[in-house]
C-alpha cells in the first residue's frame, strides 16, 4: 500500500511539473522571440533598396531599370519585394520598375493603427507622386491582394496610371466564411510565430546560415513581427468597406486578369468557385479587358514568370504606341 502511495505522489509531481512546463514554454518561446527580433533591430542592417518618405511614414522601395511607362509591383497579403525576384530584373531591362514593402514587411517599418486598404491606397498615392520613381503614369502590377489594392486605385486615379495587371486578384466581395476562415488561419499562424515556433522551424532547417544571415532572414520569413503584421493586413481587409465599382468600369484602361482554378476543399466547392468567378469578371470591367486562364498555382508570377512578362511587355508596347502617336497627332495640329 506504501509502496502504491509513492508511486501516486510521484506521479503526481509529474504530472505538475509537466504541466508547469506546458504552461511556461510558450513565454519562454515568446521572450526568445524577441530577444532575436530585438537583436535584428541592433543589427542596423542595411535594405537593399532605398527608404522613401510616404505620408508620415517610410516605405522600403527596389527601383530598377529606366524607361517609360514604367512599372509598380504591388504584392500580396504578407508578401514583400522579394515575391518578385522572378519578374522584376526582367522587366527592368525593358524599363523602369519599383516594387516595395507594405508597412510592417520586409524592410518596411510598422505604422500606427489600422493597415486599412485605404492607408494602403495612400501608399500607392504618395509613390506614384515620388518624381524620383517615375518619369509618368506607370502600369500597376498587383497580386492576391496587391491586386485588389491595385484594382481599387484604377477605379480612383484611372489618368494616374497606364494600364492594370491582375494576377489571381482578391475579389472584393469574399464570402464571409471565407473571411472567417482566413482569419482563423492567420490567427493560429500568428501565435505560432510569436512564440518562436517558425522561427526555430526556420533555424532548423538552414543550419549554414551565420549569425548575421539567421537574423535577417528570419527576421524576413519566419519572425513574430512578420507574422503579426500580415494578421494586421488581413483584418485590414475584412474590416474594410465594401467597394462599389463606378458604372462604365475603367472605360478604355488597357487591362490583363490572369486567373487560376482554386483548390476546393470538401464541402467548400461552391464559395471557392463563386470567389473564382469573380475573379474572372474582372476581366469585363474595361472595354480593353483581356482575360488569361492559367493552369499554375496561386503564386503565377513565381510559377510561370514568362507568361506575366510577355503580357506586361505587350501592354507596355501598346501604351508606348498610343503615346508616341498622341504626340505626333498633337504636332501636326
Amino acid at each position: 500500500m506504501e509502496k502504491w502511495k509513492a508511486v501516486r505522489k510521484w506521479g503526481l509531481w509529474v504530472l505538475l511539473t509537466g504541466f508547469i512546463l506546458a504552461a511556461d514554454a510558450p513565454g519562454a518561446g515568446w521572450i526568445w522571440e524577441r530577444s532575436e527580433h530585438n537583436a535584428f533591430l541592433d543589427g542596423g542592417f542595411d535594405p537593399p533598396g532605398q527608404m522613401v518618405r510616404a505620408g508620415d511614414h517610410q516605405l522600403h522601395v527596389v527601383a530598377r531599370g529606366e524607361g517609360s511607362p514604367g512599372v509598380l509591383l504591388i504584392a500580396g497579403l504578407g508578401d514583400d519585394f522579394r515575391t518578385w525576384d522572378k519578374v522584376q530584373p526582367r522587366l527592368a531591362d525593358v524599363t523602369r520598375v519599383v516594387s516595395y514593402d507594405r508597412p510592417g514587411l520586409g524592410w518596411s517599418p510598422a505604422r500606427e493603427g489600422t493597415l486599412s486598404v485605404d492607408a494602403a491606397i495612400e501608399d500607392i498615392e504618395n509613390l506614384l507622386a515620388n518624381p524620383d520613381l517615375f518619369e509618368g503614369p506607370p502600369v500597376l502590377i498587383g497580386h492576391s491582394l496587391g491586386g485588389l489594392l491595385a484594382r481599387r486605385f484604377a477605379y480612383r486615379h484611372p489618368a494616374q496610371i497606364s494600364g492594370l495587371v491582375l494576377l489571381d486578384a482578391t475579389p472584393d466581395k469574399m464570402p464571409g466564411l471565407m473571411k472567417a476562415i482566413l482569419g482563423t488561419m492567420y490567427r493560429l499562424s500568428s501565435w505560432r510565430a510569436t512564440v518562436g515556433l517558425r522561427r526555430r522551424r526556420y533555424y532548423g532547417e538552414h543550419p549554414r546560415l551565420t549569425r548575421e544571415q539567421a537574423l535577417v532572414q528570419g527576421h524576413l520569413n519566419a519572425s513574430g513581427f512578420r507574422a503579426r503584421e500580415t494578421r494586421r493586413e488581413i483584418v485590414g481587409y475584412v474590416n474594410s468597406e465594401e467597394f462599389v465599382p463606378a458604372q462604365g468600369g475603367l472605360g478604355p484602361l488597357p487591362l490583363t486578369v490572369f486567373a487560376t482554378t482554386s483548390f476546393a476543399p470538401p464541402g467548400l466547392s461552391r464559395m471557392i468557385g463563386e470567389v473564382d468567378d469573380a475573379k474572372r469578371a474582372m476581366a469585363l470591367e474595361s472595354e480593353r479587358g483581356q482575360l488569361i486562364e492559367m493552369a499554375t498555382g496561386h503564386y503565377i508570377h513565381r510559377q510561370d514568370p514568362d507568361a506575366v512578362i510577355a503580357a506586361v511587355v505587350e501592354m507596355l508596347s501598346a501604351v508606348a504606341s498610343e503615346a508616341a502617336a498622341s504626340t505626333v497627332g498633337e504636332v501636326s495640329r
